[in-house]
């Protein structure tokens, strides 16, 4: 039987071979990690699972030509398949302005960015049960219109990646979390709503599934008495967690790999002013305990703190090497690469500083307002046009008053128009585990369709 390697041993034996055969341009990616989870029904544990993944992938760059290929196998004969895989693919692929980085300053320590949690290892599905329990119980104590908690899950993950090259790139990174989720379905009279929260944290809380179970029947009570309202052109107050959505709808924007491809209609206006002048939209790479932080991106590039949008102007693109190379400029850092594809764009932690409002404040500015707690899909948004038309969920508010919950409502605008209409920011982040850190947001107008 031939041995099974691990994932260190997999990546070394793939930088060795590229030495044997005299290949100065190969990194190796790879993946591993665990996941458990707990669904509870009824007050007993209806399902367990548990999973584990590992895998290789390899990039071979002959002559700016990029050869990929990647196993699941970690045995020496499937490594040196797929080492052969991706260098016959970069032999057959078309030039382009790849050139790997060489080894770059040494970088901190990744464990200095809390991303992983050493405690969270006691945790297991013993806790896990409990938490969902609990959770589900909260829930259906919280309201006598609860008819149902069909879904209450609790969850506990860790992953570990390592890049290496050879050209002297060495990187890791772990990172795990603990989360619970529970819906809650409500009735009164022929209505019937349901409700939906989510915790996510590195901390083990089990006091949080008491919170995230009437959370979540708190949600749906609200909706109970929702309907629709007359449509116009309205104020909108996009929450703290309906914000984040929203403009994490249109980032694809900011990405120069799209603005060549024409596909992005920032392009061609860097300097411009393009948001309210009070808005300035950073990239911070290097945040503690937020979701997208790292030192090297996926291509081994240190990475930096940049801003997209400074005072309301278009301040930069995001761009990974090749992008770069094709404007004459040096990559900011923001390549994401998967074990079976190739590199794409990406953001790390996204910030809009807080601002000095309170939710009810931002409610209270204009006369009457549509608070939006919840988006129901993004079927009518488009990345490349900016174009809005998203159902969503929340209350018809007037003189800062929440007059009633709405339902079936869609609002329309552009995700540009969007920007330059902010008029306030909220003074909080939503609490649970994050790449955006976007407060609620007053935009001054847009169409709403009840």
């Amino acid at each position: 039987m031939t041995a099974q390697l691990t994932a260190d041993q997999a990546s070394d034996f793939l930088i060795s071979l590229a030495k044997e055969h005299k290949e100065d341009h190969v990194d190796v990616l790879t993946e591993r990690g665990e996941s458990l989870s707990v669904k509870v029904f009824r007050g007993k544990v209806e399902k367990v699972d548990q999973s584990n993944a590992q895998g290789v992938g390899v990039r071979v760059v002959r002559e700016g030509r990029t050869g990929l290929a990647f196993t699941e196998r970690l045995t020496a004969p499937a490594l040196e398949r797929a080492f052969g895989e991706a260098r016959e693919n970069a032999r057959l692929m078309d030039p382009t302005e790849v050139i790997l980085p060489e080894a770059p300053p040494p970088t901190p320590d990744p464990a200095g960015l809390g991303l992983y949690n050493p405690a969270l290892e006691t945790v297991g599905g013993q806790e896990l049960g409990a938490f969902a329990l609990a959770m589900e119980q909260a829930a259906r104590q919280a309201a006598p219109q609860v008819a149902e908690v069909p879904y209450a899950v609790a969850s506990l993950g860790w992953g570990e990646t390592r890049l290496v090259s050879s050209r002297g790139v060495e990187y890791r990174q772990r990172s795990n979390r603990a989360g619970g989720y529970c819906s809650a379905l409500l009735t009164a009279g022929d209505r019937r709503k349901s409700g939906q929260y989510g915790w996510s944290s590195r901390t083990w809380e089990p006091e949080a599934a008491q919170r995230v179970g009437h959370e979540a029947v708190r949600r749906g009570h609200e909706l109970l008495e929702a309907r629709a309202i007359p449509g116009g052109r309205f104020a909108v107050v996009f929450d703290e967690y309906t914000a984040p959505e929203m403009l994490g709808l249109f980032l694809g924007a900011f990405s120069a790999e799209a603005a060549q491809k024409g596909q992005s209609r920032l392009a061609g206006r860097l300097g411009e002013e393009i948001a309210w002048k009070g808005i300035t939209l950073t990239d911070l790479p290097h945040k503690p305990g937020a979701g997208g932080s790292r030192y090297l991106d996926g291509e081994g590039v240190p990475t930096k703190d940049l801003d997209l949008i400074r005072e309301g102007r278009f301040a930069s693109f995001l761009y990974h090497i090749e992008s770069a190379r094709k404007e004459g400029r040096s990559s900011t850092g923001h390549a994401s690469r998967g074990l079976g594809g190739g590199v794409s764009t990406t953001f790390h932690n996204l910030a809009l500083p807080l601002g000095s409002h309170s939710l009810e404040a931002l409610c209270a500015q204009p006369e009457r307002c549509l608070l939006v707690t919840e988006l129901e899909g993004a079927a009518g948004c488009n990345a490349l046009s900016g174009d809005i038309s998203i159902g969503v969920q929340g209350f018809w508010m007037e003189q800062g008053q929440r007059v009633q919950a709405v339902e079936s409502v869609t609002i329309a605008g552009n995700f540009f128009d969007l920007l330059k209409g902010i008029q306030a920011v909220g003074d909080r982040y939503q609490p649970n585990l994050s790449r955006l850190f976007i407060p609620a947001l007053l935009v001054d107008s847009m169409a709403v369709s009840g």
